[in-house]
């Protein structure tokens, strides 16, 4: 029993993670479901326990199923994306000119971080 309470204590962030990965607000779920965001949200904090119906009903908004919440992995879902990506990447082959602009502007975007790091240093001192 008390394997199941610890479990369950972590249910909310699993759908939390869920609906983020889903790119769904909690205001659009909360809405959604016909709840309050403040009542939503103490369901991802796991303020207060679930029932199998609210379970359900939240899965299907998120459009998967209730295994998937339960047995949601942030690790293996992370994993599983990066692989995504990488694959995506090596399938596409930027033109050099474009590549050029993209590095030119990390840098640029490098240079302005480093400057409001330290005027932020100095603003501190």
């Amino acid at each position: 029993m008390l394997f199941n309470y610890l479990y369950l204590m972590k249910l909310g962030n699993r759908i939390r993670k869920v609906r983020e990965i889903k790119g769904y607000s909690q205001e659009n779920i909360a809405q959604t479901l016909g709840m309050s965001i403040t009542g939503y949200g103490k369901i991802e904090r796991d303020e207060v326990s679930i029932n199998i119906d609210r379970l359900t009903r939240i899965s299907e908004v998120l459009g998967v199923g209730i295994e998937t919440i339960i047995g949601f992995d942030e690790n293996v879902a992370f994993n599983n994306f990066n692989s995504k990506i990488e694959q995506q990447i090596g399938r596409y082959d930027m033109p050099e000119e474009m590549r050029k602009l993209f590095e030119e502007n990390i840098a640029l975007l490098k240079d302005k971080i480093k400057y409001l790091e330290e005027e932020i240093n100095r603003l501190r001192s």
